[in-house]
């Protein structure tokens, strides 16, 4: 007797095609923004990606270049590229793991907390602006709880 494979119930279906429409909108969206926030940064001469691991080592403080590339869901060998050119612009400074001295930690440079601060002041400008001009107050507060369920999508 052959097994006749049975459709999801209408209802799980819809839902899923929905899950998967929310999905695709948020995948375009998290692209806009993205490109948003890097013409937002233009004058900084800062990529995203640089601001990424300026952020990181801000918020956790000094890294190795594999917890660095962990953090960031990159390979080692692009975060040591991203690094290279922090540390030829003075942004970040190495120094001897304190207990593993085949290791080296990376730290925010006195210039690269100067030029992150720049960064986050240029983009969440831009981000603050929009808020302010494209919604009204209702609208933002439901923006702000938003950003909490995306967080949430987002974490480890």
């Amino acid at each position: 007797m052959a097994h006749e494979h049975q459709s999801p119930a209408p209802a799980a279906s819809a839902e899923l095609t929905e899950l998967h429409e929310a999905a695709s909108r948020l995948r375009v969206l998290a692209g806009q923004l993205t490109r948003r926030l890097r013409a937002a940064g233009e004058g900084t001469d800062v990529t995203l990606s640089q601001a990424a691991v300026l952020s990181g080592l801000d918020r956790r403080g000094p890294a190795t270049t594999v917890e660095l590339a962990r953090w960031e869901r990159v390979r080692p060998q692009s975060m040591g590229a991203t690094l290279a050119g922090l540390e030829e612009a003075g942004l970040v400074e190495r120094s001897p793991h304190p207990s593993d001295r085949r290791q080296v930690l990376i730290s925010l440079s006195p210039e690269g907390r100067h030029r992150l601060a720049e960064v986050r002041r240029a983009r969440e400008g831009w981000i603050a602006q929009a808020l302010r001009e494209r919604f009204d107050e209702r609208e933002r507060a439901v923006v702000v709880e938003a950003i909490g369920l995306l967080e949430r999508l987002a974490e480890d």
